[in-house]
C-alpha cells in the first residue's frame, strides 16, 4: 500500500536536508486550530510551525483531519477557533483570496484547470492583477499592457520548461494525462508568485513515473526557497521530499519529526495499523 508505514525507508533523492540547508524563520504558525462540524471535532487543537524554505508533510490515516486542517489554513474552511499566522498576518477565518494575496497559494487534489484552454492559456489566466483585465487596460490598449503580457508569457514558458511541459504549451488541458494536469495546477500556482504552496495530495491518482516527476519538481522548488505544506499518502515521496512530518489521527496531531524517526513511534504505528 502507498501509505504502509512499515515499508523499508525510501532512499533519498536529494543531498539536501533540514539540517544542512539554510532556512529562515517560521513563515507559518498555526496555533490551537479547531474545526468543528456540529459535534464532530474534525481538527482538534492542532499547532505547528513551518520554516521558510522547508517542506512539511501532513500524514495520517483516512479521516484523520489532514485535508480539513489544510483547508482551514488556506481559508477554504472557516476554523472554529485558533490562529493561522502567515508572514506576520493572522489569516484565521479570512477567505482564501486574502490568503492568496498574502502569498499563500493552494493547489487541489482535483485540479481546476480550464479544459478548453491551452496549457499556456491556463497559466496566463492565473496571473493576478493583470493590466489588460482592467477598465484602464481595455481603454489603453496593447500599448498599456503589451509589455507586461509578453513578460508573463516568457515567465510561463520558463515555468513550463522547469516542469517539463514546454512542448505541451499549445495542447488543450483536456488532452493531458492526470499527472500532467497536476503539473499544470502547480504551474498555475507558480504564476501567482507564491511565498508558500499548500498542496492536497499532489501525487494522488497518477502513475509512478509521473508521481516521481512531480516529487522532483516540488523538491527543486523547495531547494530554491519556496515553502511547501502538503497532505500526501505516498509516504516514500513524503520521506524524500519533506524536512518534517506531522502525523494526525482523530483530528489531533499525535507526533512530528522526520519519517525515519516516526516509523518507530508506537503511537504512529497504532494510528496507521490500528485504524484509529
Amino acid at each position: 500500500m502507498a501509505d504502509q508505514l512499515t515499508d523499508t525507508p525510501a532512499e533519498s533523492t536529494s543531498s539536501d536536508s533540514e539540517a544542512d540547508r539554510v532556512t529562515g524563520a517560521a513563515i507559518l504558525r498555526v496555533v490551537d486550530l479547531e474545526v468543528h462540524f456540529g459535534a464532530v471535532r474534525a481538527v482538534n487543537g492542532v499547532s505547528f510551525e513551518v520554516q521558510t524554505g522547508t517542506a512539511v508533510g501532513l500524514i495520517g490515516p483516512n479521516g484523520a483531519g489532514k485535508s480539513t486542517a489544510l483547508k482551514a489554513v488556506g481559508g477554504e474552511t472557516r476554523p472554529t477557533s485558533g490562529r493561522v499566522i502567515f508572514d506576520g498576518i493572522d489569516l484565521a477565518g479570512r477567505p482564501s483570496h486574502v490568503a492568496a494575496r498574502a502569498g499563500m497559494i493552494r493547489t487541489f487534489q482535483l485540479g481546476g484547470e480550464f479544459a478548453r484552454l491551452t496549457v499556456m492559456e491556463n497559466l496566463l489566466v492565473s496571473v493576478p492583477r493583470q493590466r489588460g483585465k482592467s477598465i484602464w487596460g481595455a481603454l489603453g490598449g496593447r500599448r498599456w499592457w503589451g509589455a507586461e503580457d509578453a513578460a508573463e508569457i516568457r515567465r510561463a514558458r520558463e515555468i513550463l520548461s522547469r516542469l517539463e511541459l514546454r512542448e505541451k504549451e499549445n495542447d488543450y488541458a483536456s488532452d493531458l494525462s492526470g499527472g500532467q494536469r497536476k503539473l499544470v495546477e502547480i504551474g498555475r500556482a507558480l504564476m501567482a508568485r507564491p511565498k508558500m504552496l499548500l498542496l492536497d495530495e499532489p501525487m494522488a491518482g497518477v502513475n509512478r513515473s509521473l508521481a516521481r516527476h512531480i516529487e522532483h519538481a516540488l523538491s527543486a522548488l523547495r531547494n530554491d526557497g519556496l515553502t511547501l505544506l502538503l497532505v500526501e499518502h505516498e509516504l516514500g515521496s513524503v520521506e524524500r521530499l519533506c524536512d518534517r512530518v506531522l502525523v494526525m489521527a482523530g483530528g489531533r496531531q499525535i507526533a512530528s519529526g522526520h519519517m525515519g524517526q516516526l516509523r518507530s513511534r508506537q503511537e504512529v504505528l497504532d494510528a496507521y495499523l490500528g485504524g484509529r
